[in-house]
């Protein structure tokens, strides 16, 4: 818009000075007359004033041309900055024309936050329970280790307690063995004493018709009933027997 007004009044001023030309250079052209009581100077004071007032007008149409430039300039940083403007205020247009689904998207995120906090409300509860049950596992699973031990304790013991009765029946045998033994001997030994000093109290009793007593010993106590053993052989006394019979 400044810039055709501007365009206007440079061709009015190109206008005005071709004229002014044309009226100089006419007046150059024709040949000067001479004229009687005429005032040369006449309309060079209204011509000046033209002059002065076509100058004036062209510095204030420079003047206005440059002030409309800079305005142009100005409303061009407005218009740029209006749109920069009207583009934010469409976004943010825009923007706010979403708020309500945002909000509502935060109100769903919102309850899903809760939910979220009962699960793990729920999942932390059920992780206590299965603390204390893994617990409570290896508990019994440390019981019945302590008792699979015990058991293989009590086995051990019973093996040895039964190798140490073995080895104390097998002493206790080989003692009564050599006891046996040595009891055997013993009544032998006594046997064939008592059946020695027999034959002689009989040879004497055949002679002399009486028993000799024989010395009682206090310190050497005889041999019990159950301890003496008669031998199968019973001729000596059978004789004996006989020859007292009328």
């Amino acid at each position: 818009m400044f810039d055709s007004f501007r365009d206007k009044i440079q061709s009015v001023q190109e206008g005005i000075t071709a004229s002014f030309q044309r009226i100089s250079s006419g007046e150059s052209s024709r040949p000067p007359r001479e004229y009687k009581s005429v005032n040369i100077n006449a309309g060079a004071e209204l011509l000046h004033k033209y002059q002065s007032e076509w100058h004036e007008n062209h510095q204030l149409a420079e003047e206005n041309a440059a002030k409309a430039q800079t305005i142009d300039e100005i409303i061009g940083g407005l218009y740029v900055n209006f749109e920069k403007q009207w583009v934010n205020i469409s976004q943010l247009t825009t923007s706010m024309a979403g708020v309500p689904q945002i909000i509502s998207s935060t109100q769903s995120l919102m309850e899903q936050l809760g939910n979220l906090q009962e699960i793990f409300d729920e999942v932390e509860h059920n992780l206590l329970q299965l603390e204390d049950i893994i617990e409570t596992q290896e508990h019994q699973e440390r019981q019945l280790d302590h008792r699979f031990q015990l058991a293989l304790y009590k086995e051990k013991k019973l093996q040895e307690l039964e190798r140490v009765r073995e080895k104390l029946v097998k002493e206790y045998a080989e003692k009564m063995s050599n006891h046996e033994r040595h009891q055997s001997q013993t009544l032998k030994e006594r046997q064939e004493t008592f059946g020695q000093v027999f034959q002689e109290d009989l040879e004497q009793f055949k002679q002399s018709g009486k028993l000799p007593v024989s010395p009682v010993k206090v310190s050497q106590p005889g041999p019990s009933l159950e301890e003496v053993t008669l031998d199968d052989d019973t001729v000596a006394l059978d004789n004996f027997l006989s020859e007292g019979d009328p």
